[in-house]
């Protein structure tokens, strides 16, 4: 079936059509043709200058299944990831059982058959995620899968990393979570005046700073390949900058929570800003937006991971950690205005694709048609398609709006 898309302001520094409004006729999952197409008789949505790019991609997010249904569920975190702007999930292991041979794989990709949305299952670096044994990782590669990675759970076992990046050198890249268990056992919330404030535990800067200068010396060593997800503070960075500049294969993401708040946001105890890691300071939130802009960071991450309510309404202690943010928070870092469209691209559509094994995407004829739409028209976030309880974003306004996404020959618009 053919769709015309008109009046599309197109962002895609690979394009011909970069920064122009043109029309764009698809056909199926294929782009037919790019230009001044008024004249055709066929549906169409008339998209009033909004931008069209390349689709983005969710890097690790928690979609339920297998064993969370009661929080969210593959059909219901994939709506949520169309509604908030992504064509495309990487959907981590953070169930039981995981995904951490080729039977969790299959999983993950049989039901995603019957999903618009492209799922892409991030394979667990160790088995039950326990730091002990590695996961039968080529064999989950051997089903579609490049990155694995212990979800939230940082490798204490170095032994074990070591030898993940040995093995996983000739085809796949090892994502490991930026903090030391031992430093941050029993905290709640980033340490320091806040932390002091609200008589909470603290999660010291440390924590990171020395897991991440660990696991970059066994990269170092091992000349294998790695992700650093969720990456909180300016110490954090520095090292990963420092790193890239030595050419060690070496990426890393940030998630978008860190950017828009700071640990200020704890101060009223609402557990939907109980992340892991936590919230950080203000001047850590500002050496992250630096690194963005001068592409040390790779990546943003929504880092959905989604909570029913008996998991968050409850003492701040209690609380599980996780924000669910599909629908929100893309439209709330636009609205901060401090990205340009170009680099959003670039570590929201092209980075991202890359590193879960999805095919370049194009804005030009015979590409795949596969596009994030947003506009400037404000948006009410309220009827959100995810069960999670945990969205901070719920009955915001934003002054950008996810007007759709067009995804394996469906137009999802909001």
């Amino acid at each position: 079936m053919q769709l015309l898309f008109k009046n599309a302001y197109v962002v895609d520094v690979q394009s011909p059509y970069h920064l122009q409004t043109v029309d764009i006729l698809v056909e199926g999952t294929q782009i037919t043709s790019i230009g001044d197409l008024a004249a055709l008789d066929c549906p169409s949505i008339d998209l009033a200058g909004a931008t069209l790019t390349t689709g983005f991609a969710e890097l690790h997010s928690d979609l339920g299944e297998p064993g969370n249904e009661e929080c969210e569920t593959l059909e219901t975190g994939a709506a949520a990831a169309a509604s908030g702007g992504f064509t495309a999930v990487g959907v981590v292991s953070n169930g039981t059982p995981g995904i951490e041979n080729k039977t969790g794989v299959e999983f993950i990709l049989s039901k995603g058959d019957s999903i618009a949305v492209n799922l892409v299952p991030v394979g667990s670096a160790s088995k039950s995620r326990a730091g002990k044994e590695m996961s039968d990782m080529f064999d989950m590669y051997q089903h579609g899968t490049l990155l694995f990675g212990d979800y939230k759970h940082g490798m204490h076992n170095a032994n074990l990393l070591k030898l993940a990046l040995l093995y996983t050198k000739p085809f796949g890249r090892i994502m490991v979570h930026p903090e030391d268990a031992n430093l941050a056992v029993n905290g709640q919330v980033n340490e320091g005046v806040t932390s002091t404030y609200v008589g909470l535990k603290g999660i010291p800067d440390i924590a990171e700073f020395v897991q991440i200068d660990r696991d970059l010396k066994l990269l170092e060593y091992t000349e294998g390949s790695m992700h650093i997800a969720s990456v909180s503070t300016a110490e954090g960075i520095d090292a990963i900058r420092k790193a890239k500049s030595k050419g060690l294969n070496l990426t890393c993401s940030v998630n978008m929570h860190h950017l828009l708040f700071d640990e200020t946001a704890v101060a009223t105890y609402d557990a939907n800003f109980k992340v892991t890691p936590p919230l950080r300071t203000a001047l850590d939130q500002q050496a992250l937006w630096s690194a963005l802009e001068d592409g040390t960071v790779d990546c943003l991450a929504v880092d959905h991971l989604p909570k029913d309510i008996e998991q968050k309404a409850c003492e701040f202690d209690n609380a599980s950690f996780g924000m669910a943010g599909f629908e929100g928070a893309l439209v709330h870092l636009l609205d901060a205005r401090k990205l340009d469209w170009t680099a959003l691209q670039q570590v929201c559509s092209t980075n991202p694709r890359a590193l879960l094994g999805l095919p370049e995407l194009k804005i030009v004829e015979g590409a795949i048609a596969e596009f994030t739409i947003i506009d400037e028209n404000g948006s009410d976030l309220t009827g959100f398609a995810s069960k999670a309880h945990n969205n901070p974003f719920k009955g915001t306004t934003a002054e950008h709006r996810v007007v759709g996404v067009y995804v394996n020959g469906q137009y999802l618009g909001n």
